[in-house]
């Protein structure tokens, strides 16, 4: 919901809801890139990505107070193949073929490519960044469970889905990597791991002073970021911490229950801010010493990276999750706290406890983060060479 950490830029003005037209003319593109929803931390990556012109379908709640520059254009289905059609630009970055919602109108554009590619005498295959850990059965059917041969079948399509359209693919994250190694075919297809994690943020972003005792949580209000867990963790967290204070970010469905129970008249610990402005969230998280992230597997989906923790690590704050996200293994490993998804709110209540009474040293958690964001690293390497 906010800006990503390692903030490549904190851009962000008046924001105008008129996009640009289709027909305003621009240059003709070396590299192309494809988004099924424009967020705000995509506006502002781009300003360190290698130059490219971006098509989107959507855009996120989140753009309030970002300007769109003239390099992104919004684009319909058939105007997205029409473009591609016609576009002589050399690198086309789309969607991961895993993000199933999006596959109809991803292979639509993939076949155009390919088929203008052979009109140019050219072998043109796309590339991706993918960060989907969910298995390919549950990314499909969801808590469905479908026969063997059901299962082989739709890995196979997978599998030869991406051998024939995609010629690079770079991973967020090992877990990512795991799920699509495992297709068929994929051994032909080059890729590369650039795990997904920020680099510090700018000097001067961090310049609240620490409460103590403090955590947010920043994100969608819905189950599947596992804000009710939280809500009943906190109890147990006020009655080992009085002094402790937890303040949430955020709208969706569960926004009135969050409201309801942070306004408790038995309680002065928790408040409630709702939406926070893109370029609000560091401040807000900068006041904190921990970050919380409880986030549930829900169907077919699964945290891939989260970014409140790309955020709160930038900061150099303390992370608390569950193993959902394809961060689990480097948090665990350099000090954070990992709470299995299958465990109830006291396990998330001791967590977020020893992590307020004894969160990692700031500097440590800078020190531990690249110097440049992977994002930014992995993007260089899928649009050159």
């Amino acid at each position: 919901m906010g800006l990503g950490a390692g903030r490549v830029s904190q851009a962000v003005a008046t924001h105008s809801h008129s996009h640009r037209r289709i027909g305003f003319t621009m240059p003709s593109p070396h590299r192309i890139r494809v988004l099924p929803e424009l967020r705000a931390v995509q506006v502002a990556q781009d300003q360190a990505f290698v130059p490219a012109e971006t098509w989107y379908f959507g855009t996120n709640y989140d753009l309030n107070g970002t300007t769109i520059p003239d390099s992104f254009i919004r684009v319909s289905r058939a105007q997205a193949v029409w473009r591609t059609l016609r576009t002589p630009a050399s690198v086309l970055e789309v969607p991961e073929p895993l993000w199933i919602r999006f596959l109809p109108t991803n292979l639509m554009i993939l076949a155009a490519w390919r088929l203008s590619g052979w009109m140019r005498l050219t072998n043109r295959r796309a590339r991706t960044y993918a960060i989907e850990n969910n298995d390919l059965v549950s990314v499909v059917f969801g808590a469905s469970h479908p026969v063997a041969p059901v299962r082989w079948m739709i890995s196979l399509l997978m599998g030869l889905c991406v051998r024939v359209f995609y010629e690079r693919v770079v991973f967020g994250t090992p877990g990512a990597a795991e799920v699509y190694r495992k297709l068929p075919f994929f051994t032909g297809v080059e890729s590369s791991v650039v795990l997904g994690l920020p680099a510090a943020a700018r000097a001067g972003s961090s310049v609240s002073e620490v409460r103590p005792l403090s955590a947010a949580f920043v994100g969608h209000l819905d189950a599947r970021k596992g804000i009710e867990h939280l809500i009943e963790a906190w109890s147990l967290v006020e009655q080992a911490e009085p002094e402790a204070t937890l303040v949430i970010a955020g709208a969706g469905p569960l926004e009135h229950k969050v409201a309801a129970w942070s306004s408790d008249a038995g309680t002065t610990s928790r408040t409630f801010v709702g939406q926070v402005p893109y370029g609000d969230v560091p401040e807000l998280l900068s006041a904190v010493s921990v970050v919380v992230v409880p986030s549930q597997r829900s169907g077919r989906w699964r945290e891939q990276i989260g970014l409140p923790i790309e955020e709160g690590l930038a900061l150099g704050r303390t992370v608390v999750t569950t193993s959902e996200t394809g961060l689990a293994p480097w948090l665990a490993e350099h000090g954070h706290h990992v709470v299995d998804a299958r465990s109830g709110p006291p396990e998330l209540a001791a967590a977020i406890i020893s992590a307020l009474r004894a969160p990692l040293d700031p500097s440590g958690v800078i020190a531990s983060l690249p110097k440049e964001h992977a994002r930014v690293a992995a993007d260089r390497w899928l649009h050159e060479g």
